[in-house]
């Protein structure tokens, strides 16, 4: 049964390609997303890192090379830039969404941070203590 066409006009709100860069939640909402995509950049350096050292040793070396690289430093300090803005953006939010109870009191967002920060500090300590005894 085919629709039949509304005798009403509808009304579209035409908005500027770029109104979302004038508003701060978006803008924000946007850069968070954008910067999820250095998050796959990473993970797939570490694949090629992984690779390169079940490749031998000879391609373990060039990928080393390549990581020594001034170009390979420039991305990966902007790579380290972006994730260390959403890993403050995705705390934020998360403090937003959770609510944790102790009885009938609720935990605060600013320790629910220092907390998610803590365990982010002690998980790094402990790769970081793997990597250099190990």
């Amino acid at each position: 049964m085919a629709e039949r066409p509304s005798p009403y006009p509808l009304y579209v709100r035409k908005y500027p390609r770029g109104w979302w860069l004038r508003r701060g939640p978006y803008l924000r909402f946007a850069a968070r997303e954008i910067t999820s995509m250095f998050a796959a950049i990473t993970s797939g350096f570490l694949i090629a890192f992984l690779i390169a050292l079940g490749s031998g040793p000879s391609a373990y070396a060039a990928f080393l090379r390549l990581l020594d690289s001034p170009g390979t430093i420039a991305v990966s300090s902007v790579v380290l830039a972006a994730l260390l803005y959403h890993t403050a953006t995705w705390f934020r939010l998360t403090t937003q969404i959770l609510e944790i109870r102790l009885g009938r009191r609720v935990v605060s967002r600013a320790t629910l941070i220092g907390g998610l920060v803590m365990v982010w500090m002690g998980a790094s300590a402990l790769v970081a203590y793997l990597h250099v005894w190990f």
